[in-house]
């Protein structure tokens, strides 16, 4: 096997949290092609949803990582294959399509012929295929020596992956998703209305024999709105949404049987050896059922009552589960193993800059690429342990004035949190509350002071606090509070930045007599004269306080606004770079930082090294 390969592997990112679980298991199986190169190699995820092209010119190969790729009609998919395929074909990149779905056909279908061209590139090496291996074959392969073979979509190994074993339970998992979803792929009737009354029957019918039930979804935030509607009817608690595709493997392997709609559910609970009934909404459920050799566990849309459901509930808990078969599975890695082998070769292609040195890690590391903000110091000690040195912590005021690391007090953090939003919402929640909780019931939250106390000991970080717009109720206390702590743990002017949006509040931090860098934000506008008066108020502003250092987002820092920040002598700082290429972008025009929501610098590094 070549050393020193840069696979960049394309994933479907969402909150459903199966699709995870297909990219974990990929990279597992990918880890094991590798066999002894793995040390030397770099498997980096790269979301299908991105639109960072810039990646593929440094990678050796591209594999998309599977799930339900081949399809028109629902989702941006097929626009963002075709994109990639059509990337890395201009920069020679070999490209893997591992265990994809196939959903449809239409000659007339420009989106559809579209995917087809791309799919039939040379620079497509393999497809595997795990439903409707026949359609592909028959339709969209048509370039001779494109290689094609039928495989288990990847998950099947996710018992091996996550090493967790089912425990002893006596609760069936019941697996929703939103009300609409047979409806959107044509199930005449099935709308929300009636699957409120289909799960409403089943559970009453289950709880009449006397069986426990749980009711959970894979992540979906619509899922979640069809489930709380469900429960609140019903009377009942469900499951926590799930922050992690662990965690959902964690809920499976917590029940005696499930019954789902979401195909990750099903494919999952078979991995782990549990009785499953699957709801047919999608061709592929049904194909799943075929393949898995239990094809009258999966009920049709026109079948789909709570008698049926648990008639066949009660045969595959006689029966017991189904599995994948030892032999059947190993097609899948076999195929990947083949690819690396025979197509891949390191391209030698790097960056000659330095651009991991110059990327701040937004919101203390986020979580996952998914939580941008979070402000998690388990993240950030991951992080700096891997190398990275500059972090960003976003600070507010609880309203017993605690300063905790959260990026404002908004409906959707409070949510995450498990708390109520409210009038008094705006300044803060108490600090017991907010400490004791977890995001989305997972990720811990954390004070400053638990941040600064850890910069303290890790003398090569460097941290930019961010007080956004703080109340005017809470304007002086903030900042007492943050130059307070500063003082205490000894952090200096070489170590800690303060990002300010208003002078008001640069002037009361003077007064604090805090020795720390202070960076001034650059308000932009699409007009013209407003864009003047906002750079000649900074530029003002940095002058009367000799402030060096200046921030802003992407958009802002264009061509012009770079010449005029370095006649300034003033260090741009740039935040919201969500792209790799933008973030190399801002470097080469004179960037002294840039903060990304969703790629760190070990991954920067990775890729361009």
């Amino acid at each position: 096997m070549e050393q020193g390969l840069k696979i960049l592997l394309v994933c479907i990112t969402n909150k459903n949290y199966g699709d995870t679980i297909i990219a974990d298991c990929t990279e597992y199986l990918l880890h094991k092609a590798l066999g002894r190169a793995d040390s030397t190699c770099k498997i980096l995820r790269y979301s299908i949803t991105g639109l960072d092209l810039w990646q593929i010119g440094y990678a050796d190969a591209v594999v998309f990582a599977g799930g339900g790729l081949i399809k028109y009609e629902h989702e941006e998919f097929c626009e963002r294959l075709s994109e990639i395929v059509e990337e890395a074909e201009k920069c020679g990149v070999p490209v893997f399509l591992n265990a994809v779905g196939v959903e449809g056909y239409d000659e007339n279908n420009e989106r559809c012929q579209r995917l087809k061209r791309a799919l039939n590139s040379e620079t497509v090496k393999a497809v595997t295929i795990r439903d409707d291996h026949a359609l592909f074959k028959n339709e969209y392969a048509v370039r001779k020596g494109l290689r094609v073979k039928p495989v288990f979509d990847t998950a099947v190994w996710a018992d091996k992956v996550y090493r967790i074993s089912p425990s002893e339970s006596d609760v069936i998992g019941l697996n929703v998703a939103r009300g609409d979803i047979f409806a959107d792929y044509g199930a005449v009737g099935i709308d929300e209305e009636y699957m409120l009354n289909f799960w409403k029957e089943l559970t009453d019918k289950l709880t009449e024999r006397g069986l426990k039930w749980k009711i959970f979804t894979n992540g979906f935030d619509s899922d979640e709105k069809f489930a709380v509607k469900l429960c609140e009817m019903l009377g009942c608690e469900k499951l926590p949404q799930v922050g992690s595709a662990r965690q959902l493997v964690k809920y499976l392997s917590g029940f005696k049987a499930v019954v789902a709609v979401r195909m990750h559910a099903c494919i999952t609970s078979c991995a782990l050896g549990l009785p499953c009934v699957g709801l047919v909404w999608n061709d592929k459920l049904r194909m799943w059922g075929e393949k898995i050799g239990t094809p009258e566990r999966y009920i049709e849309p026109e079948e789909l009552t709570a008698d049926k459901v648990l008639l066949m509930l009660d045969r595959a808990m006689f029966e017991g589960g189904k599995s994948a078969g030892a032999i059947a599975k190993l097609a899948a890695p076999y195929e990947l193993k083949r690819f690396l082998r025979k197509e891949c070769r390191p391209r030698g292609v790097k960056y000659e800059g330095k651009a991991a040195d110059k990327i701040m890690e937004v919101g203390l590391g986020g979580i996952q690429h998914k939580y941008k903000a979070l402000n998690n110091l388990s993240e950030m000690k991951r992080r700096l342990d891997k190398g990275c040195t500059v972090f960003e912590a976003d600070v507010r005021l609880t309203c017993d004035n605690k300063a905790v690391c959260i990026n404002g007090w908004s409906e959707k953090n409070l949510k995450m949190l498990g708390a109520e939003y409210n009038e008094n919402s705006r300044l803060g929640i108490p600090s017991k509350d907010f400490l004791t909780a977890k995001y989305d019931g997972k990720y811990k939250t954390c004070s400053f002071e638990d941040v600064a106390k850890e910069f303290a000991v890790r003398g090569n970080a460097r941290l930019m606090i961010d007080i956004g717009i703080p109340p005017k109720e809470q304007h002086e206390a903030l900042l007492r509070e943050i130059a307070g702590i500063l003082k205490a743990t000894g952090l200096g002017k070489k170590r800690t930045m303060i990002r300010f949006q208003r002078e008001k509040d640069i002037k009361f931090w003077k007064t604090l007599e805090c020795d720390c860098t202070i960076v001034y934000f650059l308000k932009d506008s699409t007009d013209p004269a407003e864009r003047d008066e906002y750079r000649n108020k900074a530029f003002a502003v940095c002058k009367k306080y000799g402030i060096d250092t200046i921030s802003m987002v992407a958009q802002t820092y264009t061509n012009e606004t770079a010449e005029l920040l370095k006649s300034k002598k003033l260090k741009p700082v740039i935040l919201s770079c969500d792209k790799v290429g933008d973030a190399v972008e801002m470097i080469e025009r004179g960037a002294y930082l840039v903060g990304s929501n969703f790629y760190s610098a070990r991954y920067i590094k990775d890729l361009t090294s």
